[in-house]
Parts: structure tokens; sequence; C-alpha cells
């Protein structure tokens, strides 16, 4: 099989990863100990994406299981505690979320993607995509102002025609952008697009899409600093492809990755950083965990030039890697199937 069909063959099995939880393997994980020089927080529920509240040590992990909820990681004592699960508050924002029918239910919840935007002084909001009881964007107050932050479910914005959500980004106004892998009867990477980025700016019901950001397999996204741009993952192209907000009708620049099939993709500082798996040769098997390498690159987002963070081998029982994190030194790293977040130095 040539390198072209290797290629294809490793798309199609992460489209269908990303669509798809896989079975959780908390029960086959050994114990939770280092690994080619990685360490793991574990316990955890399928934590495929990661935020860090600016100016802290805390990480927010979101769950893809349903009912994992939220989790909170402290980067310095290096352990993860519950952040929003059944008991979590809850304060509707009526204004803001007009339209949202209800409280999200904890115990159906899949949260998925995550975004996190300042608000007032020492709160942020977190916005994640969800998947459990119904296709949405589930907003939160994360309150900063205490040794420990806490969360409140304030509102939500439904996916038209229960579109799932894959990965989600805020602007400063509080318009939202949201990416569909595959819309429906598109179904195959190999070049062709298959998804697309929605858009919801407050006072709409729910999110419209935007014609002309379709691309072979829509994943990650962020928005720039200024709120001119924003930054879409496609796994297909493995390219991060640059949009301009005013006019999102073609692309305006991207991004070449090399190595790696890129997933979700972070502002860190006044870089990007993407991460994800390597490609396999053989690729691997959907619905089972993918044992292999992963890495990291960062995107200068003004030139879109690429420069490499971190890339490992593969390091079992860990696998799934989606988010990279650098924080002081460390990396930290996401896993959309497993048991765990990994962390350690990163690679020189």
């Amino acid at each position: 099989m040539n390198e072209e069909s290797h290629m294809k063959r490793a798309l199609l099995t992460l489209a269908f990863l990303a669509l798809t939880a896989m079975p959780s393997i908390n029960a086959q994980s050994p114990a939770c100990v280092p690994s080619n020089g990685l360490n793991f927080i574990c316990g955890l529920q399928k934590p495929e994406d990661l935020v860090l509240i600016p100016g802290t040590r805390w990480l927010i992990a979101s769950g893809m299981d349903q009912g994992a909820g939220l989790h909170l990681i402290d980067t310095g004592a290096k352990r993860a505690q519950p952040l929003y699960a059944s008991d979590t508050r809850a304060r509707p924002d009526r204004n803001r979320f007009a339209s949202c029918p209800g409280p999200l239910d904890a115990r159906q919840a899949v949260l998925h993607g995550l975004s996190l935007r300042p608000a007032q002084a020492g709160h942020y909001t977190l916005y994640a995509t969800n998947h459990g009881g119904r296709e949405s964007i589930e907003a939160f107050d994360i309150d900063g102002r205490g040794a420990t932050p806490s969360a409140t479910w304030v509102g939500c914005v439904l996916m038209p025609d229960k579109l799932a959500a894959n990965s989600v980004a805020a602007f400063g106004d509080g318009a939202l952008v949201s990416t569909v892998v595959s819309l429906p009867g598109k179904t195959s990477p190999d070049g062709r697009n298959t998804g697309a980025v929605f858009m919801w700016t407050p006072g709409e019901s729910v999110f419209h899409r935007l014609d002309g950001t379709e691309l072979p397999v829509n994943n990650g996204i962020e928005t720039s600093a200024d709120g001119r741009q924003f930054f879409v993952v496609s796994m297909g192209l493995r390219q991060i492809v640059a949009f301009s907000r005013a006019d999102p009708s073609k692309p305006i620049g991207f991004a070449q990755l090399t190595g790696f099939v890129p997933d979700n993709v972070r502002m860190v500082g006044t870089r990007l950083v993407a991460a994800g798996m390597a490609i396999a040769d053989p690729p691997c098997v959907a619905g089972t965990p993918c044992l292999r390498g992963f890495a990291a690159q960062a995107i200068d987002p003004a030139t879109l030039i690429v420069s490499d963070l971190a890339r490992f081998p593969a390091t079992p029982p860990y696998s799934g890697t989606a988010t990279a994190i650098p924080i002081d030194g460390e990396i930290w790293l996401s896993s959309f199937n497993g048991d765990r977040v990994a962390y350690g130095p990163i690679p020189r």
C-alpha cells in the first residue's frame, strides 16, 4: 500500500474517532506510573480538551464520557478534582442566553471542546461543546477569586438541526464560532470537504453556518487576540487554516503541520499550539486504544510560520493526544479516549 493510501486510511480512522467516543480504558489501565518521561494524573474520563485559567496554576479538563463533567487540575500539586458535577449550581443568564431551554443535566452531559474568556474581575466564561441530552454549547461562570476556582452553569446555545459541535472558540464581544467535523452525508476525509464552521452572535437563537469555511474534517478552532481572525484545524489537510471574521467566505492563509494529524488548537501566550497523534502505518483500528506517537507544533498567528514544540514516541498506556498546553517548562497533554492527562518536561 502506498503512502497516500496509508494517509487516507489514517485520516478516515481519525475522523471516526473525532465523531465517536471510544470505550473508556479505565478498567484496563495499569497503575498510574510514569512512562517514557511523562507523568500522569489518572481517574479522569476522556479528558479531550484543556484550558488554562490565565495567571493561575489551574487547568480545566473536559470529560467526554456521559456524566464525566469538568475537572480542575492543579498543575503545581499534580492532582485533579471535580469542577462541574451533579451538585453544581445553576444561575441562568436570560439576557445572554435567552433561547436556552434550561440547565444542563450533569448526569447526561458529554463535554468535549472548551474555550475560556475573561469576564468581570476574577471571573471567566467557560464554553463547552456538549453531546449529552442536547447538541449545544454550554456556558459556565468560572469564579477564580477564591483559593480554588468554582463553576456555575449560566446558559447554552443550541446547535442547528442537532448537529454535533466538535470545538468552540469565543470572541471578546461574546460571539462564538464552532466546528462541525462532518455534515450530513459528508464522511470521507480523502481531501474532500466534510465539515464547516458555525457562528453565533448574542441575540441569535442558534448557530448559523459560515459558507466558505468548509474543509476536510474541521476540528479544533481558536480566535485571534484582536478578534479579527479565527483559525481552524483541518485534519484532512493537516493544516491550521486562517479566516477573516469580517469575510469568512474564503481562507486567508494556512500553516502546514508535519508528522502528525492535528486535533485541537489553543492560543497559549502569543502562539497557537496544535497537537495530535502521529500518522500511523498501519493506521489504528477504530474502537481500540491507539498507542502511537504524538506531537505538538507552535504557529505564529501573524505569519503562520510553524516551529516544533515537542514530539513523543508511543507511551502506553497513554493515548489519544488532542490538546497540548506548555506551562512553565512543562507540557500538558489531553486524551480523547483515556483515563488520564499527561505532563512532563518539554523535550529540548
